[in-house]
């Protein structure tokens, strides 16, 4: 396992004018070859041995110097090169620590995990290689005090610690130091516009805050990914991947991986590298029909219980009907669904009574009187109706792909420098659980970067700029479609209540008519008249006449259903194409999300080591400075007449120092946001060694959000939401035009503006309830949040133990709040009598909470080798929030389950050229909270993995020039001739059939054994004969 660990970057290295190559091997004390081992002189002059062990270091500089060689698991040697001592057989020692990697993020210094004051995991291309996941992102899941949150089939969040969702603001990934978050979306998308594995180097993860070097919005945690580098990783590399996901809604389907690896090593001082990849598989199909506005009186799939009232017709306490057969059903994964308030009175009076009379079954004069009784004493009462929408899968066509493409050049104008250009293209497509469902089609971020690094120093510029593509709401979507049919809402609703109150409608539900529709209008009439006995006319309803009228309204939908538009028609395929390329708007049957958002960052750091003569401390400063440009053209933010710009800027310093067995680190950092006050994260961190191989660690870090660009500045109608950013400006520009659904107003378009909704709107969950709670809404302001840690380690030689406690406090939470806007407030009764008639609408306004949140937990993680053969880690996670009184309209989504268990157990030294590894991991159940979707428990579940791996012979040599260059060799050589005749004759002897020769500077050199590895030719020329020699590498 240790010959297969992580070859470090190199970065530095100083100015020196002379050459000296120097070769040779590195093993371990097994005699087995290294691969991937470090060579190095400097900070940023180095090389890594090959497949077995070898070799090559070209150095700037005349002999006597030292080089080190280095690999995870065995301790460092050095060698001491002179004039006459250019080869060297290395054999490096197990180290006594298994946890030996080396991180560079947590401190912006290269420092051992083992000795880093904070808690920090490391994975790299060769864990990837053992891991069991279907890609290095999912798989990161293994490490401990990591969670992925699954969205989609390509679009997978990293949470550590909790408040994560799949839209993951607050948590930050940096791709080769690139932030990647997409600008308009305000965070990174997974790793749908990564890297992909064939080009990972290696990742680290820093679990909680980070702000205090990483800058105000690292306070969930920080992933960072890092990619080849040319010159380290030259080469062609390919891979596919090929597999089947399997749901029950989706059934079975292919899913295909490819990609492609070009690097290059032009010179010592130039390299270039093209990485491509293609993904695409089906995505999961979101097929829960259940009814959202009675969610809690579901039984499971689309069935729903409707209560009566225990009459003689309807002895029973309930019946079981299909959940879209009620009037108001608006299913969990349909869109499209128009609600509308519907006086059912006026409407059998104006339009059922009159058709009564053409149809000869009401005389004319009965009209007039039966109307009166209908408005003096209401009869059927008021009716909400929802149209019927579109199922999702009929709206998308769940296809998940993801295509990428990284290009970089590398210049190294002298050797303790190097300048990069990087540019990254991503697009895909998959769905975006944010605060709608978002169909992400034809998405892409592309990043473009300068960087400039020396020993001390590194200055890099970069630009993040994101393209919508085709991106689109799907519950616009679904109601656009839903409008464009022929005579739009209105003929929907016409059918629906023409079969209501049809012949084959109500009627025939009536008691005694037993069917018989004309029975049954004739009992209805005399009622609605008080013409029964014991139902007086101030006290009788159609409700206490017919109980169950649910088959019938399911009837009447299916009857109105059919003037919906029908998928693949021409009018279906018309419309969408609409509803694609205009912006989200309801009433201009548009559905996308138009955004080109960009941010242009500018970050350096200095190392003041060679400024500063202190022993055993390293300060490091650096500052950082983002402009961000939103530009959706008003249908994402409230950008409507021109780009809203905003800057964030910080600086900060660090200081480490070494005092004998302690180690402290302390930094510092300023971050001020264009309008927002600055603020300052301080982090402390202190590592005791208690022997060589454990310590304890204890640090205190501060975090800093500033609320992202959707919390400043969304402006956006989802149908059954709309999303208000709260920045002061944004909420002065603010306006969406709605549509009044009570029957007095229905139809009628009012203007929501954003002060009207900061000073007139009403708490959704208490007033829904029956309680009249006037919100308390302000503009949205930074949240912070600080965090202790404590952590004990102890490596040894075949065990190793890690153990982190920590405890968070979040103050000033950045919540989503649900309010009721009132859509007028200038007519009787005000604000409160608008909601009462259901002429409000359903506000998502970004806030922050009084309440102080609390988070803890426990991770501890064990691995072991087995009899020196197999590798077994154990990981254990707890998490907990204290929420005690939070306001019931806040939802702090911490989304985490309590307990955790994870599990892992493989080899690579079973057999040659094989590898197997088996990974498990449980969770409890834990409830998912996340604005705009159902609150719900997601279940505990068990998860299995399990890899094999087969290594193929490695091909030794390389394509050139149409001729094979094959790398050294040792020859264990037996006798020379000056004529290949004696060289066959000796060889072709009876007694030496083993034998081979090979001819070199025209001498023939009879040989008995080769290897690329000169341990092994030794071993073989001391068990051979005292005569034989060694000869090479050639």
């Amino acid at each position: 396992m240790k010959r297969i660990l992580s070859i470090i970057a190199v970065l530095f290295s100083t100015i020196i004018l002379a050459q000296t190559t120097v070769t040779g091997t590195v093993s371990d004390d097994n005699n087995d070859p290294i691969p991937g081992a470090n060579i190095v002189l400097d900070a940023m002059n180095g090389t890594v041995a090959d497949f077995d062990g070898n070799f090559t270091i070209v150095v700037n500089q005349n002999p006597p110097f030292t080089l080190s060689v280095s690999s995870i698991g065995f301790d460092t040697a050095t060698i001491n090169v002179t004039s006459t001592s250019l080869n060297f057989d290395v054999q490096l020692v197990t180290s006594q620590n298994l946890l030996d990697e080396i991180v560079v993020n947590a401190s912006r210094v290269p420092e051992r995990l083992f000795e880093s004051t904070v808690t920090v995991e490391k994975f790299d291309f060769n864990d990837i290689a053992q891991s069991t996941g279907p890609d290095f992102y999912t798989s990161l899941q293994g490490l401990k005090g990591v969670q992925i949150n699954q969205g989609g089939l390509l679009l997978q969040q990293v949470n550590t610690r909790g408040f994560s969702t799949v839209y993951n603001e607050g948590f930050v990934q940096l791709v080769d130091g690139m932030n990647n978050e997409a600008p308009g979306l305000s965070f990174a998308a997974g790793n749908l516009l990564g890297i992909h594995e064939l080009d990972i180097q290696s990742v680290e993860l820093m679990p909680g805050a980070a702000s205090a070097l990483y800058g105000a919005n690292a306070v969930k945690g920080i992933l960072f990914m890092n990619s080849k580098n040319p010159f380290d990783f030259p080469g062609v590399s390919v891979a596919y991947k090929h597999g089947i996901t399997s749901q029950k809604a989706a059934g079975e389907n292919y899913y295909y991986d490819i990609a492609m690896r070009a690097a290059n090593k032009f010179s010592d001082k130039f390299a270039a590298k093209l990485t491509m990849s293609y993904t695409q598989g089906e995505d999961w199909h979101a097929a829960d029909y259940r009814d959202l506005n009675h969610y809690n009186n579901n039984l499971g799939g689309t069935e729903r219980w409707q209560y009566n009232s225990g009459t003689a017709a309807f002895p029973d306490n309930f019946t079981k009907h299909d959940a879209r057969d009620f009037p108001d059903y608006d299913g969990i994964n349909v869109f499209g669904e128009l609600p509308r308030e519907i006086d059912m009175d006026l409407a059998f009076a104006g339009l059922v009574l009159p058709g009564l009379v053409q149809q000869g079954l009401l005389p004319a004069a009965a009209v007039a009187p039966l109307a009166q009784a209908l408005t003096a004493f209401p009869y059927f009462g008021n009716q909400t109706i929802n149209t019927s929408g579109y199922n999702e899968n009929v709206l998308q066509d769940n296809n998940a792909s993801s295509l990428k493409a990284d290009i970089a050049l590398h210049f190294k104008p002298t050797e303790d420098s190097e300048i990069i250009w990087n540019s990254k293209f991503g697009a895909g497509n998959t769905m975006l659980h944010a605060t709608s469902r978002y169909v992400l089609k034809n998405f892409g971020l592309q990043q473009h970067k300068l960087e400039y690094i020396n020993k001390n120093f590194n200055a890099k510029w970069y630009t993040s700029i994101e393209s919508s593509g085709d991106t689109h709401d799907i519950s616009l979507l679904g109601a656009n479609m839903v409008l464009a049919q022929p005579g739009g809402g209105a003929a929907w609703y016409g059918a629906y209540l023409n079969e209501y109150f049809g012949l084959t409608g109500i009627y025939g539900l009536a008691p005694g008519a037993n069917g018989n529709a004309v029975a049954g209008l004739t009992t209805i009439l005399g009622d609605i008249q008080g013409a029964i006995p014991g139902r007086p006319i101030n006290s009788r309803s159609f409700a206490s006449l017919v109980p169950n009228t649910i088959p019938i309204h399911g009837q009447s939908r299916k009857v109105a259903d059919a003037n919906l538009l029908q998928p693949g028609s021409a009018g279906w395929d018309a419309q969408y194409a609409k509803s694609l390329s205009t912006g989200a708007d309801l009433f201009g049957g548009g559905a996308g999300i138009f955004d080109n958002s960009k941010s242009t960052s500018i970050e350096v750091n200095y190392n003041l080591q060679d400024l500063i003569s202190l022993p055993e401390t390293d300060i490091v400063i650096g500052g950082s400075y983002r402009e961000y440009e939103l530009r959706s053209n008003g249908f994402l933010f409230t950008d409507y007449d021109s780009p809203i710009s905003y800057t964030d800027m910080g600086l900060y310093a660090q200081a480490t120092k070494q005092m004998g067995p302690l180690k402290l680190n302390a930094s510092m950092r300023y971050d001020k946001s264009e309008y927002f006050d600055g603020h300052l994260t301080p982090r402390i961190g202190a590592l005791l060694f208690l022997s060589e191989n454990q310590n304890i660690r204890f640090s205190y870090q501060t975090g800093y959000q500033n609320p992202s660009a959707q919390d400043q500045y969304i402006g956006l109608d989802i149908t059954q939401t709309i999303f208000m950013g709260t920045s002061p400006d944004s909420v002065n520009r603010f306006k969406k035009t709605v549509t009044g659904v009570s029957a007095a107003q229905f139809g009628n378009r009012f203007t929501l503006t954003g002060p009207m909704v900061m000073e007139n709107s009403y708490m959704a969950t208490a007033f829904l309830a029956g309680n009249v709670i006037k919100a308390d809404l302000d503009y949205v302001e930074p949240q912070y949040v600080k965090s202790y840690d404590f952590g004990y380690r102890v490596n040894g030689k075949k065990s190793a133990f890690d153990l982190n406690v920590y405890w968070t406090e979040w103050d000033n939470f950045i919540a989503a709040k649900n309010v009721l806007a009132p859509m007028y407030i200038d007519q009787p009764g005000g604000a409160v009598a608008a909601i009462a008639a259901g002429d409000y609408r359903i506000m998502s306004v970004d806030s922050n909470t009084d309440e102080i949140v609390k988070t803890y937990g426990v991770t501890a993680g064990f691995e072991t080798q087995l009899f020196n053969l197999f590798d077994f880690g154990a990981i254990y996670e707890y998490n907990e929030m204290d929420f005690d009184n939070p306001d019931t309209d806040y939802e702090p989504g911490f989304n985490t389950p309590e307990n955790k268990y994870k599990f892992s157990f493989g080899s690579t030294k079973l057999a040659e050229n094989f590898g197997f590894n088996v990974s498990a991991r449980y969770q409890d159940s834990f409830l998912w909270q996340q604005s705009g979707f159902v609150d719900a428990m997601i279940p505990a579940c068990t998860v299995v993995d399990a890899s094999m791996n087969f290594e193929l012979p490695k091909i030794k040599g390389n394509i050139k020039n149409n001729k094979i260059e094959h790398k050294p060799k040792y020859f264990v050589v037996v006798q020379v001739f000056s004529n290949v005749e004696n060289a066959v004759n000796y060889t072709t002897d009876n007694n030496k059939e083993f034998l081979e020769y090979t001819s070199i500077n025209d001498k023939y050199y009879v040989f008995a054994f080769s290897s690329h590895n000169r341990k092994e030719a030794e071993k073989y020329r001391d068990n051979y004969s005292s005569e034989s020699w060694i000869l090479g590498p050639r």
